[in-house]
């Protein structure tokens, strides 16, 4: 179930980066400069939300308040839409919208913190990578 709600999630987020490009294409009305200002666009913010959003990410924000910037900002670019007339791809942002905020908030908090490393004792296998003086020092070590 988990699996499934969280492909969800993620086939949301790509719809929300293809609205984001539309969005910010079309309020310059299209183009060449239009598709330079739609990609700058999608960058950004596929970059702010790895930043805070994404579960990997280095400053992620807590549960709730990630569930409702994501279902937020999914919800205003559907928003956007509408008001330029793509009421299909609105209408559905804009549902993603509530679904991605119900999906953040039922998906786990984030991956299990790795195991704590234990640290070698000076000397142990491993340590440095052997060179020919450390060989020399065993060598004499050993007569």
């Amino acid at each position: 179930m988990l699996v499934a709600l969280g492909l969800l999630a993620f086939v949301i987020e790509f719809a929300f980066m293809v609205g984001v490009f539309m969005l910010a294409s079309g309020s310059v009305g299209g183009g060449v400069a239009g598709s330079l200002l739609g990609v700058l666009a999608v960058v950004v913010v596929a970059a702010l939300w790895g930043l805070f959003l994404a579960p990997r990410a280095r400053h992620r924000l807590p549960k709730l308040p990630r569930a409702l910037v994501a279902g937020g900002a999914v919800a205003s670019v559907g928003a956007g839409l509408l008001g330029q007339g793509h009421q299909r791809f609105g209408l559905v942002l804009l549902g993603a919208g509530l679904v991605l905020v119900a999906a953040q908030i039922a998906l786990d908090d984030g991956l299990p913190a790795p195991p704590p490393q234990r640290r070698r004792a000076r000397g142990e296998a491993g340590d440095a990578p052997e060179t020919r003086r450390s060989r020399r020092r065993q060598r004499s070590r050993r007569r």
